[in-house]
């Protein structure tokens, strides 16, 4: 698609979704392996097998978690106790997995999960302490930030920030679900990565403890964009994956580009590309992401006409710009 074609709200709504499973699943296969391995071996597209033994085009929980989310903005909008409901179906029975079954779940997830199975309120159940700050909001955040893209600040910060806690509740993990919910609001107003960096930097500056500013300092200045591949981090960590998710969106305009440098990033390469695939995806449009990987999912039927219903229901909802942007 040229530069001068417009990509309206929808096509970006499907792309972010879609996009999202798409890096998931070519990052899969290589989880774990370290950036050695993949600068011998780089990631091209699509793998069988591998790290969890996954036919091509399995995702993992990061894309199974976003599309419950997406599921239940479609049934119920915005209800926490829906929401976490679906997480419980993806858990237990398999909902919105590739083939069925779940082969992947954070501690901190399936400990948030087991704290709502036995009854905690839903404001206990999310970890707290600093140990809890893996990725597994940013992961699934994406279709809650695009549910409030265009919304008022304080009801963006509060809801996203919810929408953390249902799994990951320390204010680092919240302020990075948060980060991302202003990048999305900026791409789908075609803001630059570093513009749209730094303004969330300013707005995010009052919300960051002091305790946290270092943490943040990367993100706040947009430095990170800057770092060499040698020092962007992939290791899991929540302001980690969020800094190699703008550093391979800063540097590739192309979807594909940009996720096989977040695979090739290695270490937790579903995380990272699931991410960059999102955000990428949401900037690129569904017709930005190669046809071929979007063939080897393995629901991709069921995956789409998600993506289309969720799609529909945000731009229903009345919060995305739908200005021919």
């Amino acid at each position: 698609m040229s530069a001068a074609t417009p990509i309206l709200p929808r096509d970006r709504l499907l792309g972010a979704l879609v996009g999202l499973v798409v890096g998931d699943a070519l990052g899969v296969p290589v989880e774990f392996g370290a950036r050695s391995e993949r600068d011998r071996d780089p990631v091209q597209g699509m793998r069988s097998f591998g790290t969890h033994l996954q036919p091509v085009g399995a995702w993992s929980d990061d894309g199974a978690m976003a599309l419950a989310h997406a599921a239940a903005f479609v049934a119920h909008g915005w209800d926490a106790q829906r929401h976490l409901e679906a997480f419980l179906a993806w858990r237990d029975q398999g909902a919105w997995t590739a083939h069925g079954r779940v082969f992947d779940i954070g501690l901190a997830t399936r400990a948030a999960l087991d704290r709502f199975q036995r009854g905690r309120p839903l404001h206990e159940i999310g970890g707290r302490r600093e140990r809890d700050n893996g990725n597994g909001s940013l992961m699934r955040i994406l279709p809650v930030s695009c549910w409030w893209a265009g919304a008022p600040l304080a009801t963006t910060l509060s809801a996203v920030g919810e929408a953390s806690a249902l799994t990951h509740a320390h204010v680092r993990s919240r302020l990075c679900c948060a980060w991302h919910a202003l990048i999305v609001d900026g791409l789908l107003s075609r803001r630059t990565l570093p513009d749209l960096l730094r303004s969330a930097g300013h707005v995010l500056s009052e919300h960051i403890p002091a305790t946290e500013r270092a943490n943040f300092a990367p993100l706040t200045d947009a430095s990170c964009l800057d770092l060499t591949r040698a020092l962007v981090p992939s290791d899991g960590h929540v302001i980690s994956t969020l800094i190699a998710a703008c550093w391979c969106l800063h540097r590739h305009a192309d979807y594909a580009d940009a996720v096989l440098e977040a695979v090739n990033l290695g270490d937790d390469t579903d995380t990272t590309a699931a991410v960059t695939g999102g955000l990428a995806g949401l900037r690129c449009g569904l017709t930005g992401i190669p046809r071929a990987w979007v063939g080897c999912l393995p629901r991709r039927v069921a995956v789409l006409a998600l993506a289309e219903r969720f799609a529909d229901a945000c731009l229903r909802h009345g919060m995305v710009p739908c200005d021919g942007r």
